[in-house]
């Protein structure tokens, strides 16, 4: 039995990240997935996006006959790092769940 306790299984995901804030896409920032689950995104960054910020994101793809995931959502923490002060530890709050979301998910389960 999993100790999971949140509605959504998170699955261990590092992959890389392109994302943008605010709909800002002459200004894209790049991070590394830690965790994806079908409600959102934990990843780290070298920028720090303030909470409520809206956010989309695209993972880079995890297998070759996998598209990217584009996902949109808000951020709703985001940390600095105690050892690293150039990292944060962000995460995302997806804004509904995403047709790639079943692509990811079926690939990390097999």
């Amino acid at each position: 039995m999993s100790d999971e306790k949140r509605a959504f299984i998170r699955r261990s995901i590092e992959t890389p990240v392109t994302y943008t804030i605010n709909d800002n896409d002459d200004n894209p920032h790049h991070g590394t997935s830690q965790n994806l689950s079908v409600k959102g995104l934990y990843m780290t960054t070298d920028f720090g996006p303030k909470l409520g910020d809206k956010i989309e994101v695209v993972l880079e793809p995890i297998a070759v006959n996998l598209l990217p995931l584009v996902a949109a959502g808000k951020v709703v923490r985001c940390r600095f790092d105690k050892k690293d002060a150039d990292l944060f530890h962000v995460s995302i709050e997806f804004s509904e769940a995403h047709e790639s979301w079943q692509q990811i998910s079926a690939t990390t389960n097999n």
